[in-house]
């Protein structure tokens, strides 16, 4: 578990970040949002001590970052910045080794190491280990950069803008990736983002911040129905607010009992009230996916597929309440 307590940073007269307090369970996400200059990265950057805090505390699973040894700290910590930061004249199988290199490991633990990760983020070892970041893609680079992130499975996970020089197509899918790395591992991460949907899509819990401090601390869907004020009203946006809500839930979160009324005829699904060929929906379609597809095959029920046989279906009005306003 991450803790900062009145946390405080002052850069001569200026005052960067101003006695925030939040903390972050094992396991979970925190994305702290806002405008530039607003104290997000000053805020990230000390709790591995990259700046020093001019008041206040950071906890790290009970212990003080301040009292601790800088290297030790550092070592406990993956830092991902949106620059990536390989080092271009290691190979890429280096780069993701630098920190179990530092701590010691066995050179068998290391090559382990190095190929899981590559393999874990979709780069084959036999293919990638030897390159070096220049022959890369952006987002390969990235992936590395993560990688060695996580090498020495380090306590905690800082990010800083880490998807913001990629095109959206790639950002999208290392969102994703990353998202279902971190589900898997259970890794506590601190994210800096000024891009809204990225918290929304990563974040158990985001932070708003504005001149140094923080207006809102909640879950992505209580931020979408309860923002506070009129700051956190404009930068969360709800203009989609109903669609935003969707995207944070699955189909398998309203799937009723299928009622038999669908006839799968080799790769195609036929409703039979109506004769139509339709497309199911897949359990972890989110229900903002849910909606559109309802809206396009202009249907009022869809089924919910799992390897090719129906496991129940989503009806409209259930994708529209959960969008929708409470009592």
């Amino acid at each position: 578990m991450i803790e900062v307590r009145e946390l405080t940073k002052r850069f001569g007269d200026r005052i960067a970040v101003d006695g925030i307090s939040f903390e972050v369970r094992d396991g979970c996400v925190l994305a702290l949002v806002g405008t530039s200059g607003c104290g997000k990265s000053t805020t990230l950057r000390m709790i591995n001590r990259l700046v020093d805090p001019s008041s206040g505390e950071v906890m790290i699973d009970g212990r003080n970052a301040l009292d601790m040894p800088l290297e030790q700290l550092r070592l406990g910590i993956g830092y991902v910045i949106q620059g990536i930061g390989l080092f271009p004249h290691w190979t890429v199988a280096r780069n993701v080794a630098t920190v179990p290199r530092l701590m010691g490991w066995e050179r068998e633990r290391i090559e382990a190491r190095v190929s899981e990760l590559l393999e874990l983020f979709q780069l084959d070892p036999g293919e990638f280990a030897g390159k070096y970041p220049s022959e890369l893609s952006g987002g390969q680079q990235q992936r590395v950069g993560v990688a060695r992130a996580i090498a020495a499975e380090p306590a905690v996970l800082l990010m800083d803008e880490p998807f913001g020089a990629l095109d959206p197509i790639t950002r999208q899918r290392l969102q994703a990736e990353f998202a279902a790395i971190q589900r898997r591992r259970r890794m506590t991460v601190i994210l800096v983002t000024h891009d809204m949907d990225e918290a929304f899509k990563l974040a158990d819990t985001i932070a708003v911040m504005d001149e140094g401090r923080i207006l809102q601390i909640a879950s992505p869907e209580e931020l979408l129905r309860e923002p506070r004020q009129g700051f956190v009203r404009t930068l969360v946006g709800l203009d989609d607010r109903a669609l935003r809500i969707l995207s944070l839930h699955t189909v398998d979160e309203i799937r009723r009992e299928p009622t038999g009324r669908w006839e799968v005829r080799g790769e195609t699904l036929i409703d039979r009230e109506s004769g139509r060929a339709v497309n199911g929906l897949g359990a972890g379609d989110t229900l903002r996916e849910a909606a559109s597809r309802i809206i396009w095959e202009a249907v009022e029920t869809l089924p919910v597929l799992e390897a090719g046989s129906v496991v129940g279906e989503v009806r409209a009005d259930d994708v529209w309440a959960a969008g929708g306003r409470r009592a």
